[in-house]
C-alpha cells in the first residue's frame, strides 16, 4: 500500500505489520524500563551493591552497540523476517530464563543473550513500516510508533516495580508477553530486498549511502538528540531536583514522566504536522522548545513547576525523533533501510553512553546549572546541522 496521503491500514497484512512494529517497540522498551525499578531489590536478593546490581541494565544494552549494525546488514541482505523471528525468540525465552537464574552471574548471562535479541528490534520496527507504506502514511505511523515507545516508557516502570513487590522473578517473565508478536512474525511475509551480488559488492553499496550529505546530517542530529535526552533530562534534572528541592525519587520520576507525555502528544500528530509544515521547520521548532525548557528548568521556584518545561521538552523530542527517522527511511532505498536505521541506532546508543558521564563531569566540576547550559549549546549544534544538511522542502 503506497500513498502520499494518510490512509489508516486496512488490509490484514498491514495490520499484522503494525502489530510487529509496535510489538517490537514495546518489547525493546520493556527490557530496560520494566527492570530498572527492581535494581535495588536485586542487590538485596543477591547480597551485592546497587552499582553491581545495575549491571543487569548494562549487559542488556551493551549488545545494542555491538550487534545493531550487523543486524541491519543481515536484514537488508537476507530479509526482515530472517532477523526478526530469531530476535523475538531470544528476547522472549532468554528474558524468561532470567526468572530462573540461580546466581547473579547466570542472571547477567541470560540478560546479555536477551540483549542480543533486543538489539535488532529498534532497527526493524521502523524499517518494516517503511517497507509497507510511504509518504504521509509512513510518517504518521512512525509518529505513532514513537507514541507507543513513550507510553511504554511511562507505564513499564510502574508495572515492573509492582510485580517486584511480590517476587523479584516476576518482572523477568514480562517478555513472554511478546510471544503473540513472535507468532504473528512467523505468519507474516516481510520484505526481502537483498541483492544477488557478492557480500563485498553489497557492503560497498551500503557504504556509499553514508557519504550522502543528508544522511550524514540526520545521523548527527540523532546522536546529539539522545545526548540531550540522557544529559540534561535523565542525568542533570534528578540531581537538580534533589539538590534544590530535596525531592524524593518518586516525585522526581513523576515529573520526568511528563517528558514521555509530551513526546507522545506531538509524535502522534507528526503526519498531520507534515501536512502543514516542512520537516526542516519542525526540527528547528523542536530546538526552540529544547532551549526554552532547559532555560526554564534551572529557574523554577519549586519541583512541581518543572512539569511544564519538562512537558515542553518532551514535545520537542516528539517532533524530532520520528521526524529524523522518517527522513532517513525516505532517503534510503529498500535494500539500505535496515542498515541506515542500524547506524541511527548505534549513534543513539553512543549518545546514551556518553551523556551521563559527560554531564555528570560538567556538573561536578562547574556546577549543576552547567549541565543545562551544555544542553543549550548542543541544541545549537542541532540547529546548525539542520540548516546545513536538511533541505528547506520535503
Amino acid at each position: 500500500m503506497k500513498t502520499e496521503t494518510f490512509a489508516p491500514p486496512s488490509t490484514v497484512h498491514g495490520r499484522r505489520v503494525l502489530v510487529l512494529a509496535f510489538g517490537a517497540t514495546m518489547s525493546m522498551v520493556l527490557g530496560v524500563s520494566g527492570i530498572m525499578p527492581m535494581v535495588p531489590a536485586l542487590a538485596k536478593v543477591f547480597g551485592i551493591s546497587v552499582a553491581k546490581a545495575s549491571l543487569v541494565i548494562t549487559v542488556f544494552t551493551l549488545p545494542g552497540v555491538v550487534f545493531t549494525l550487523f543486524a541491519g546488514l543481515l536484514a537488508d541482505r537476507f530479509g526482515r523476517r530472517a532477523v526478526l523471528v530469531p530476535s523475538l525468540s531470544l528476547f522472549c525465552f532468554a528474558g524468561a530464563a532470567c526468572a530462573f537464574a540461580g546466581s547473579f552471574e547466570m542472571l547477567l548471562f541470560f540478560r546479555f543473550v536477551q540483549g542480543i535479541g533486543a538489539a535488532p528490534l529498534g532497527v526493524l520496527n521502523t524499517t518494516i513500516i517503511a517497507d509497507t507504506w510511504s509518504g504521509r502514511t509512513m510518517s504518521t505511523l512512525i509518529g505513532y510508533n514513537v507514541t507507543i515507545l513513550s507510553v511504554g516508557t511511562a507505564i513499564y516502570p510502574s508495572l515492573g516495580g509492582a510485580l517486584a513487590v511480590f517476587d523479584w522473578r516476576y518482572p523477568f517473565l514480562l517478555p513472554l508477553l511478546a510471544l503473540p508478536v513472535l507468532y504473528v512474525a512467523l505468519k507474516t511475509p516481510l520484505a526481502n530486498p537483498g541483492s544477488a551480488g557478492t557480500c563485498r559488492e553489497y557492503v560497498a553499496e551500503i557504504s556509499r549511502i553514508f557519504h550522502t550529505r543528508r544522511i550524514v546530517g540526520l545521523l548527527g542530529i540523532t546522536g546529539l538528540t539522545f545526548v540531550l535526552l540522557y544529559g540534561p533530562i535523565i542525568t542533570s534534572f534528578p540531581v537538580l531536583a534533589d539538590a534544590y528541592f530535596h525531592a524524593s525519587p518518586a516525585a522526581i520520576g513523576l515529573v520526568m514522566a511528563f517528558s514521555s507525555v509530551g513526546a507522545a502528544l506531538t509524535a502522534s500528530q507528526l503526519g498531520r504536522l507534515y501536512g502543514r509544515f516542512t520537516p526542516r521547520g519542525l526540527l528547528l521548532f523542536s530546538q526552540v522548545l529544547y532551549v526554552a525548557s532547559l532555560a526554564a528548568v534551572i529557574n523554577v521556584p519549586g519541583l512541581w513547576w518543572a512539569i511544564l518545561p519538562i512537558l515542553a521538552y518532551g514535545m520537542g523530542q516528539g517532533l524530532i525523533i520520528p521526524n529524523v527517522q522518517a527522513q532517513l527511511l525516505a532517503a534510503a532505498t529498500p535494500a539500505q533501510r535496515a542498515s541506515v536505521m542500524a547506524a541511527n541506532g548505534m549513534l543513539l546508543r553512543i549518545g546514551q553512553t556518553l551523556a551521563p558521564v559527560t554531564f555528570g563531569f560538567i556538573m561536578v566540576t562547574r556546577g549543576i546549572p552547567w549541565g543545562f547550559y551544555l544542553g543549550m549549546a548542543l541544541s545549537a549544534g542541532i540547529v546548525a546541522l539542520t540548516l546545513a544538511y536538511v533541505p528547506k522542502r520535503g
